[in-house]
């Protein structure tokens, strides 16, 4: 933690001066050599990453990757080259070049039949910096997702499941167990970005203050409030690729704690592809088409997709929508000295959720609730990438504008139960009240237009000597983010929860939030012997503007430095194949801002009813409230900061490829709702001596006798009182294609043990009453929130086949969770303080309150709900088969998820759990059409 830049300006200043030394002394180290660029697409014309690029002469050798945007730069003295390209192993481009000029090649990889390998329908573990998986089309095709939740299958660990459609899907990286609300952390500080653009926004505040139904079924589920993006609003029918980083990302990407989804959609050149997708519960049909003129540098991409689906095909009074369209354009320009690049992406996500009760259970018939989302997003990215040899190499200058139109829209019929009044004031003091009908109508509306800008340079410089390669990042984030939402809006005379302690409120009265970030980061590769070092090392300032002046984040800056190491050993031969191993080593803190959900609270109202006098005349009625008004701002609040370390070993012998992960996270100040105490005083006015027969108006309060009351009550704030700590170890392992068969194993899964509590203490109270008043003290418990352990081992064993000649994949999944298991620590149920009525603290002492009603704060605790609960094996067979027909002209999908089923028995507390026949199959089937 800082509380200025002037490190950061220190650093900078020392990097510019290395930087300008070394440029200097490598000048003319440089004098004969061009910078050559390769731009690598496949044979789809999409960006083909990690292509190894091979020229040679009599006098030179090169050897250079492409990025994930199939991009590679070299230096090379000018010459004949021959110039061999390959991925995954298989030549894909062979041709001889002149080099005279610095100049831009764009290469098209070839597809042979015999190159099965390239045919890849699982995740593919990346070899780079840090932790990640790479899904491509293929796969994305072979599994069939209806939403982005479905991806999280082919990460290690993960497991197939049916779609949950009716409700929030949230992202769980590393972690197992259901905790609650109060450990969303993980979930809010996973970022999502679409080409670059993020799509997780500071100023969401969907909430409401009713639920249709209480239990899980409600409207609740609904609601994504502090816990990330709802990954059914994410289509997967645009995409190219996905990347998800579970590691320590570089520091160019800040504001989170769990990781990173990079999602790069399709561009360049596509034939219109249709697709119909149906199974048990939903219909989707999407639309797309790809278009380039004859130079290749102007791209434009389209597409529409819809998806119509339902919790229980049986129910049509419960759905859930989405539309998503989306336009992309792409144009490159290229200059003497450099290369611009300039990229456009409109889009627009509706995300429709709604319900209506019954009628054979509702006889009101007028029971209902909906959810609705609509988001625009206009991303662009100004790439500018030098072609000389020089320090500076590139600029990429990124500009996103989310708008969110979402309603939350809600009718219900009321049936008071008894003469219930309701408060009305909004500022503090003493107030009549209001008597309403006994049956009413309420309709409800939450009206939220959050909008989000954010704005990235990241600048890129390069120095090359003799041995030593270094690469340096630096730059800039800014967001902003402001709700322009009427928020909750509904006739006070007339609410929804006629028991609720709360106003109307205008989400355009909530402060903006916004958050800057400065960065630095050296890369740095040598060559020791045949042996290859690269070091990562970076550092990123994060600050948060336009907070009151007494917050504790207010003027300061908070540090995220992360490292990553990784050495390639030399290879070697073992069976006749090439063996290389590689070690890579990870540590780093990521830190997330609060948003303004957490920031600024609703105020809560404490409405004490003081007088109510219900005369059976309503003109000689009165109630009377006492109004008090508290912020549960907690200006104390900071970034929840995780502190992550892994360590990986990677090792391929041929086409056989291992990788291994172990590794350790610890966020001990995670976002949640915790009590806060507050005492009051009001009077309890004494109607006893009035004569109601004979009374011609409603009592006057200034001449009724009353009785001066002392109490207290608790209220919701937010402080950073979770704890989150993650450990594991990830693992996979893929053959090559046997041959005759064609078939490829991989075997992935992961070992997670997640500990979750609270590490505040917190305040209770009792739920009872002395002499018909509330039990009037309240305890501080230092042990009186279920902290648990979690863990699971969960693998998967996957077996797909290819066979060229018929265009087919077919693949059998064997999923198993060997066992989850989870265990409560022992609660504490003695306080450690109490506070009485007047909202004094004081000591508790267990043996001095025995026999008094303070004894009655003493919780007592069942030892039994602290014994482990353990499942034992679950497996499943999933089968899924791809066939394409006329070139490729129609492919014809199928799938089978639990086709095969085994989840074994089990004993809790001695009676035994036989779960035969607990899940059903699962089916589904779509079609493609490439015109």
């Amino acid at each position: 933690m800082l509380n200025n830049v002037s490190k950061f300006t220190f650093k900078f200043q020392f990097f510019s001066f290395l930087f300008f030394f070394l440029t200097v002394s490598t000048f003319k180290s440089q004098d004969r050599s061009v910078t050559i660029t390769f731009e690598v697409k496949d044979h789809n014309f999409g960006s083909a990453e990690s292509s190894e690029i091979q020229m040679k002469s009599d006098e030179n050798q090169y050897t250079v990757f492409t990025n994930d945007k199939g991009i590679a730069v070299l230096q090379a003295v000018p010459g004949s080259y021959k110039v061999e390209i390959r991925k995954n192993n298989n030549l894909g481009y062979s041709n001889k070049i002149t080099v005279t000029k610095a100049e831009t090649f764009t290469v098209y990889l070839t597809e042979k039949i015999n190159s099965i390998e390239e045919v890849v329908i699982t995740a593919k573990e990346g070899k780079g910096l840090t932790s990640s998986s790479v899904i491509g089309q293929r796969a994305m095709q072979h599994l069939q997702p209806s939403s982005f939740t479905d991806l999280l299958e082919l990460l290690p660990g993960g497991r197939s499941g049916d779609p949950v459609l009716n409700q929030v899907n949230k992202i769980h990286l590393r972690e197992t167990g259901n905790p609650g609300n109060d450990y969303n952390t993980s979930s809010m500080g996973t970022t999502f970005l679409v080409d670059g653009a993020p799509l997780n926004s500071g100023a969401n505040l969907q909430y409401t203050y009713d639920f249709l139904d209480k239990s899980n079924n409600g409207l609740k589920r609904r609601l994504n409030i502090t816990s990330g993006v709802d990954m059914r609003s994410i289509s997967t029918d645009q995409i190219e690729s996905v990347e998800i980083l579970r590691g320590i990302p570089s520091v160019v990407y800040g504001n989170l704690t769990s990781g990173i989804v990079k999602i790069t959609n399709k561009s360049g050149y596509s034939k219109w592809k249709a697709r119909f997708k149906a199974d048990g519960y939903s219909k989707l049909f999407a639309v797309s088409k790809g278009f380039e003129n004859k130079e290749g540098d102007l791209k434009i991409n389209t597409g529409l997709d819809y998806l119509d689906a339902k919790s229980d095909p049986r129910d049509r009074l419960e759905n859930y929508k989405r539309i998503t369209t989306n336009l992309a354009v792409s144009k490159d320009k290229k200059y003497d000295k450099g290369t611009f690049r300039w990229q456009s992406h409109l889009s627009y996500t509706g995300s429709l959720d709604g319900s209506k009760s019954d009628p054979d259970v509702d006889l009101s018939e007028l029971n209902s609730y909906e959810v609705n989302n609509h988001m625009f997003s206009l991303s662009n990215i100004l790439n500018y990438t030098k072609t000389e040899p020089s320090f500076y190499r590139s600029t990429e200058i990124q500009a996103t504008v989310n708008q969110r139109f979402d309603k939350i829209k809600q009718t219900k019929f009321i049936q008071l139960e008894n003469a219930t009044a309701f408060p009305l004031s909004r500022t503090e003091g003493e107030y009549d009240g209001y008597y309403p009908q006994a049956q009413y109508i309420s309709d409800y509306q939450v009206d939220g237009k959050p909008f989000d800008i954010f704005l990235k340079m990241v600048n890129n410089f390069q120095l090359d000597y003799k041995w030593l390669k270094n690469e340096f990042n630096a730059g800039f984030d800014w967001q902003l983010s402001k709700n322009w939402g009427g928020g909750q809006q509904f006739d006070v005379y007339r609410p929804i929860d006629p028991k609720a302690t709360f106003r109307p409120r205008a989400y355009r009265d909530v402060p903006a939030y916004s958050t800057t970030a400065l960065f630095l980061e050296s890369i740095s590769t040598v060559n020791l012997g045949k042996n290859k070092l690269t070091v990562a090392l970076g550092i990123r300032g994060n600050s948060m503007q336009n907070l009151p002046s007494n917050f504790t984040m207010n003027g300061k800056v908070y540090a995220d430095p992360r490292a990553n190491l990784q050495w390639e050993f030399p290879s070697f031969q073992m069976a006749n194949k090439k063996a290389q191993i590689a070690l890579t080593l990870g540590y780093g803190k990521q830190s997330l801002f609060p948003d303004l959900n957490l920031l600024y609270p609703e105020l809560v109202y404490k409405d004490v009813q003081q007088l109510n006098y219900f005369h059976n005349n309503p003109n000689y009625r009165r109630v009377n409230y006492k109004t008090m008004i508290y912020n549960p701002q907690n200006p104390e609040i900071e970034p929840a900061v995780n502190e992550k370390f892994e360590a990986r070993m990677d090792f391929s012998l041929g086409l056989h490829q291992l990788s291994v992960t172990v590794f350790k996270e610890n966020m001990d100040n995670a976002f949640r709702s915790m009590n806060q105490y507050a005492g009051y005083q009001y009077k309890k006015y004494d109607t006893s001596g009035l004569n109601h027969d004979g009374i011609t108006a409603p009592p006057d309060v200034n001449t009724l006798p009353y009785q001066t009351v002392n109490e207290n009550f608790l209220y919701t704030t937010q402080r950073n009182g979770s704890r989150i700590d993650k450990e594991g170890i990830e693992f996979q392992y893929s053959t090559n294609r046997i041959p005759v068969i064609n078939t490829r194993f991989t075997l992935n899964g992961a070992w997670f043990r997640t500990k979750y509590g609270n590490g505040m203490p917190v305040y209770r109270s009792r739920d009872l009453t002395i002499n018909g008043r509330p039990y009037p003290y309240l305890g501080l418990y230092e042990g009186m929130e279920p902290n648990s352990a979690n863990e699971v081992l969960n693998t998967n064993l996957m077996l797909d086949t290819y066979i060229p000649k018929l265009d087919l994949v077919f693949s059998s999944s064997f999923q198993f969770s060997w066992y989850s298991m989870r265990k409560l620590s022992p609660m504490n149920g003695v306080p450690s303080h109490y506070v009485d009525q007047n909202g004094n603290i004081f000591p508790f002492n267990p043996e001095a309150v025995q026999g008094t009603i303070l004894e009655s704060l003493i919780i007592a605790q069942n030892n039994d709900l602290y014994n482990a609960t353990r499942r034992p094996m679950e497996m499943n067979l999933n089968l899924k088969v791809t066939k394409s027909f006329r070139n490729k002209a129609i492919v014809v999908s199928m799938f089978a998820s639990r086709l095969f089923s085994y989840y074994a028995p089990y004993s809790v507390n001695g009676v035994t759990i036989n779960r035969k026949g607990a899940q059903d199959p699962y089916f589904g089937m779509e079609i493609n059409f490439n015109l």
